[in-house]
């Protein structure tokens, strides 16, 4: 049943990337899912506790974190692969 639910996020992200591109759009997006923020966002905001700790380009927030609690969180994600991502 989760197969399903990942499909329909896929179908919508995809659907937002759709829209910002066509009509110019700004997104903010929140989410937990590291995978998500590394093939969708162009800027992050790592917060801690309600707290913004770190704000980078995607680029350099997943290659060179500034923050420990960045860095903590990187580290908690199993493989974030970028020949899937």
């Amino acid at each position: 049943m989760t197969s399903a639910i990942d499909q329909l996020v896929e179908g919508i992200l995809r659907l937002l990337d759709t829209f910002q591109g066509t009509f110019n759009l700004a997104l903010m997006f929140i989410t937990h899912d590291l995978a998500t923020v590394k093939a969708t966002a162009d800027e992050v905001v790592v917060m801690k506790e309600g707290e913004a700790v770190e704000q980078d380009p995607k680029a350099e927030m997943f290659q060179l974190p500034q923050e420990p609690y960045t860095e903590l969180l990187l580290s908690s994600v199993p493989d974030m692969n970028p020949e899937f991502v």
